[in-house]
Parts: structure tokens; sequence; C-alpha cells
């Protein structure tokens, strides 16, 4: 896949990072393991944000700045989800996040 730029390798760190493996990530304990949402995190497969224009950019700025007045969710995000992610990780799971919600961008 090379949509905007993000190529497998960089998703497959993201996935890694999104589930814990990588750089302590907690992502999936408020967006879920499959990433589908919560009543802690919305849903980030539908293609719906609530910040930003769900461009690989805007999802990683949301990441590394998280999250601290949800629109619709109870849960808040800190900065990176509280993990100390360094700025390759943060891309990653951004690319990871990206290749979620467009259809077919999954390796």
């Amino acid at each position: 896949m090379a949509s905007a730029g993000i190529r497998p390798a960089m998703i497959a760190l993201g996935d890694s990072v999104y589930h814990g493996q990588v750089g302590g990530g907690t992502c999936a304990g408020c967006h879920g393991s499959d990433a589908r949402g919560t009543p802690l995190g919305p849903d980030l497969t539908s293609g719906r944000w609530l910040w930003g224009d769900g461009s690989p950019d805007a999802i990683a700025n949301t990441i590394a700045r998280g999250v601290p007045a949800p629109k619709e969710h109870t849960g808040v995000m800190p900065p990176m989800g509280g993990a100390q992610l360094t700025p390759v990780q943060v891309r990653a799971a951004a690319a990871y996040v990206y290749a979620l919600s467009h259809t077919g961008a999954t390796p």
C-alpha cells in the first residue's frame, strides 16, 4: 500500500503500537482491539473524524496532542494515549489508523 506515502512496514509498526506491543501504546484500551470504538473512544475504522480531516498528519497530530475535551465519548485521551511514544511510533500509529479507515488500505 502506498496511499499518502504510507508503506506496509509503517502500518505493521503502527499495529504493534496500537496493540501495546511497541512503545507501551494504549490505543486498544479505549478504541477497542478491533478499533471499532468503545464508550471511552470513537470508532477509528468508520472514516468519520471528530478531530481533523482524517489525513495521516491530522491523525498524528491528534495522537501527539491528545484529546483533553472529548466531543462524544467519556474517555479523555492524554497526549500519546499516556505512553512515551517516539515521533516514528506516533507516525506509525497514525498510518495504521489511516489504513484502518480506508477500504483496501491495509496490507
